[in-house]
């Protein structure tokens, strides 16, 4: 941002500040009203939280944004209560988030931006590794904190929460996307970004979207692009990993490299139109910067072919190009999400780019993910296994369908009612991706049943999977928010590829006729 523009903010911040007091009071009176039982008091006092949540946020004040959101949360949940307590802590918290918003305000120079300390959680395991990242991240700014992998969010104050989650593991761990679901399941309580740590395997990109991850890091190369990816997050935003330019001048190809790079985004150049496809296939970007002169195609008709791929229906692509109506028009219409002008400023280019790629991955997030266990969903699922089946046909690799199905299910959500059926579900889902293979694929098949998609197994590798999940599952039974220790058994079925099957929907309805073998047997 420029100095007017920070200096603007800075302005409207405190004018902010300036009228919280007389809010505060106004939420004093309406919780005095709720105690003393005056029928508009709850209506009031929850479109007041209401309004303080999403104006704290617009105007930069994150955890008073978050405080207001929990008493919204209280007020709903708690309808017809007298007993104030609770509300009127949380009002004394808001009091203390604007007294030290108002320290950080009084201690920014003019023309500087309000001096946020932003905070980094780190879940690794303690080693060298762990310490040099920690001390890279309090060099970029941040106030550093540990926590370790089975650590529950909700444990933590809605004013403590962390901006930046960094989740790494060790052999054994399990799926590290299994951790960062755990911190993005709640929209209300996720971090600003979360950033995988990539160790001895690679980390499926895939379910990494899934479970809201933001950017994914080599081992070998995190110490260095961290601290920089965290200090243009504490700045401007997550920004994305990878962009892929499109752009044949090379002056102007030039140009917006060197914008983007400040921001630590690295930038993939492509010089010519039929080149576009492979490399897209190749980086796995964030966003196409797309420009609308191209001398060997139709820019706008080369983005409908890219649109007709699957797998980049959801990309983010921005066109570059003069102001103009009709190439306006046709970027629309050939399914762009953003139109600048070359001559833009550097931070339009910027906040455009970081803007759409973090807008892009949380589309893809919601497209792909099961929105209470954080697993791939049931049409994800399934249009993994056909990949899958399709490079086993191709190159004769081993391949595994199977299905897992909660015995009893239906009765027992029934007689405990919707939110402890959600909770046994979530268990059992948390259980699964802490016990399996990296390399393996886990999604929610149905209400109750959950997919694998084992890639290299034969039938004796997935039948000692089963078995193994079977029993992790029977020693660990799951516990409800009413206190209920619940035991659980699940049914299995198994599919081989190709002995059960050479498509996907054959090896679907195979591990599923082994689900009623079993359950008629």
């Amino acid at each position: 941002m420029t100095d007017q523009l920070d200096t603007t903010l800075l302005s409207l911040q405190r004018e902010y500040l300036a009228a919280m007091p007389s809010r505060l009071d106004e939420l004093r009176a309406d919780i005095i009203g709720l105690g003393q039982g005056a029928p508009e008091a709850a209506t009031s006092l929850r479109t007041r939280l209401h309004r303080l949540s999403g104006s704290g946020g617009s105007f930069g004040f994150m955890e008073l944004s978050a405080i207001a959101r929990e008493g919204e949360r209280w007020v709903a949940s708690n309808s017809g209560s007298r007993d104030t307590t609770a509300l009127t802590s949380l009002v004394e918290r808001l009091a203390a988030a604007v007294r030290s918003a108002e320290a950080q305000l009084a201690a920014s120079a003019p023309g500087e931006r309000m001096a946020v300390v932003p905070r980094a959680l780190v879940i690794m395991r303690s080693t060298p590794q762990r310490e040099r990242i920690a001390q890279e991240l309090r060099g970029a700014g941040y106030e550093v904190h540990y926590a370790a992998r089975h650590d529950s969010p909700s444990s933590i104050p809605s004013e403590q929460l962390p901006h930046l989650v960094i989740i790494g593991g060790e052999a054994g761990d399990g799926d590290l996307s299994a951790i960062a679901s755990t911190w993005t399941n709640t929209s209300d309580r996720r971090p600003g970004a979360v950033v995988l740590v990539e160790t001895l395997r690679p980390v499926d990109r895939l379910r990494a979207i899934a479970a809201g991850v933001d950017a994914v890091f080599p081992a070998e190369q995190v110490e260095q692009r961290l601290p920089r990816y965290a200090r243009t997050f504490a700045r401007i935003g997550p920004p994305p990993s990878c962009v892929v330019l499109v752009e044949q001048d090379q002056d102007q190809a030039a140009r917006l490299a060197a914008v983007l790079e400040q921001a630590h985004i690295r930038v993939v150049g492509c010089k010519e139109a039929q080149a576009v496809s492979e490399t897209l296939d190749r980086e796995l970007p964030d966003l196409l910067l797309l420009s609308t002169q191209l001398a060997d195609a139709d820019p706008f008709g080369l983005l409908r072919m890219i649109r007709y791929d699957p797998r980049y229906q959801l990309l983010p692509v921005v066109f570059v190009g003069q102001e103009s109506t009709a190439d306006r028009v046709s970027a629309l219409r050939a399914g762009a999400d953003d139109f600048i002008p070359p001559s833009a400023d550097a931070s339009l280019v910027m906040q455009t780019v970081i803007a759409r790629a973090a807008r892009g991955r949380r589309i893809r997030e919601l497209v792909h993910r099961d929105g209470l266990t954080g697993l791939l969903n049931h049409a994800t699922l399934i249009a993994e296994l056909e990949n899958a089946v399709e490079f086993s046909q191709r190159y004769g690799e081993p391949l595994a369908f199977v299905l897992f199905e909660l015995d009893g299910f239906r009765q027992l959500a029934e007689r405990l009612g919707p939110r402890a059926g959600d909770e046994v579900l979530l268990h059992t889902a948390n259980v699964f991706r802490s016990n399996v293979r990296a390399s393996d694929v886990i999604g929610r098949y149905g209400s109750e049943a959950f997919g694998m998609l084992l890639r290299g197994a034969n039938a004796a590798g997935a039948t000692v999977l089963a078995q193994n999940l079977h029993r992790v599952l029977g020693e660990q039974p799951a516990k409800t928010s009413g206190g209920e220790l619940i035991r659980l058994q699940v049914r299995v079925g198994t599919a081989v590829f190709p002995r059960d099957g050479t498509t996907a929907a054959e090896l679907a309805q195979a591990a599923d006729r082994g689900l009623r073998r079993r359950v008629s047997g």
